[in-house]
């Protein structure tokens, strides 16, 4: 891939990019990029070989590899688009070739029930820090190569994987159910034109990703869906979201398809 932007981060006196901690070039060319430090630790856990790499701020990296020896490494960006754009240029500095963010979205298409998988084919840019980069004419679309793989990996599973647009955004809880009325007239643009969910990283993620020379993509589970009430939602295969282990259960298989998808990459890539 053509990287438009150069990374020349100056590392601090310990030798260290200033925000994550990490070496520059000591990166593992496929990382998983989940939200909070506390989940990066528990996909370490899916790592064969895992280590403690860094710990900075909202930036906590664990490195490993994947059951077939694949080499990957798992760091979290914390929430939000400034947060991904500086864990993406860092990670570009140290290395990384491919990078996977595993989280959560809300869904706005009826028939998505919580713990269903999406797919990021692209995204509908909703925040602000993609226009530092871009103009707004430019697309938020995920590597082809990288929405392959996951889908090619949620099959392996079994997984019924939903593929299709994101909408990324900044004001959390302005697009929350929770907090705001007319939250329905807000989004009915975005259900009208097929848009599958709603989450905070993904619009910074695929253009500045593309601008780095990154493979980037994004698998998400549904944390629930914002407009269809739960006893109106089609029955559930994926078990009970009122369960406490749902949730973990759902991300880790997520996290899993993402570690069986930088594997796809590397055997095609090579």
């Amino acid at each position: 891939m053509k990287q438009y932007f150069d990374p020349c981060l100056a590392p601090g006196e310990d030798g260290l990019l200033p925000r994550t901690g990490l070496l520059p070039m000591s990166a593992a060319p496929y990382v998983l990029l989940p939200g909070d430090p506390g989940r990066s630790k528990v996909i370490s856990g899916f790592f064969r070989d895992a280590e403690f790499t860094a710990h900075r701020g909202t930036f906590a990296t664990y490195t490993g590899h994947t059951d077939n020896g694949t080499p990957v490494a798992v760091t979290s960006s914390g929430m939000g688009a400034s947060c991904v754009a500086a864990a993406l240029e860092e990670l570009s500095a140290a290395g990384a070739k491919a990078v996977i963010r595993v989280g959560t979205c809300g869904a706005i298409q009826p028939d998505l029930v919580p713990g269903q998988i999406v797919i990021a084919s692209g995204c509908v840019r909703g925040e602000g820090a993609s226009y530092e980069l871009v103009p707004p004419e430019f697309p938020a679309v995920a590597d082809p190569h990288v929405v392959a793989a996951l889908m090619e990996a949620a099959e392996e599973f079994g997984e019924d994987a939903a593929v299709g647009l994101y909408r990324s955004h900044d004001a959390f809880y302005m697009e929350s159910k929770a907090a705001h009325p007319g939250l329905r007239e807000r989004m009915e643009k975005w259900i009208e034109t097929g848009v599958q969910v709603v989450e905070n990283e993904s619009g910074t993620l695929f253009p500045y990703g593309h601008l780095l020379g990154l493979r980037t993509g994004c698998v998400c589970v549904v944390f629930s869906n914002m407009f269809v009430p739960p006893e109106e939602q089609r029955k559930n295969p994926y078990g009970d979201p009122t369960d406490p282990e749902f949730g973990p259960r759902r991300i880790e298989r997520a996290a899993r398809i993402a570690l069986r998808a930088a594997e796809i990459l590397e055997e095609g890539l090579k």
